[in-house]
């Protein structure tokens, strides 16, 4: 897939509380967030639009009081990493 590129009218940008040199950093996180939260990017496509690595991206989830769907599979991993991490 070749890269958007998003074109926003000036006059919805008069008056936002974001400094311009972080700017387009926002707007790609809280894409990002808002478009794994409705289930349309994977976790590791809104980590990559965001430009966050995968704790950082968890963070911010956290953060906006975003939860992560979990798959069966997922949680009988976690639940196997978590035993083994107890083992030790």
């Amino acid at each position: 897939m070749q890269a958007v590129t998003l074109t926003l009218p000036a006059e919805c940008l008069v008056g936002v509380r974001i400094p311009p040199r972080d700017l387009e950093r926002e707007l790609r996180c809280r894409l990002a967030l808002a478009l794994f939260s409705d289930g349309i990017l994977s976790g590791a496509a809104a980590c990559r639009m965001a430009g966050l690595g995968k704790a950082e991206f968890q963070h911010l989830l956290g953060m906006r009081g975003i939860t992560q769907p979990l798959a069966e599979q997922d949680l009988e991993q976690d639940l196997s990493n978590l035993a083994a991490w107890k083992a030790r």
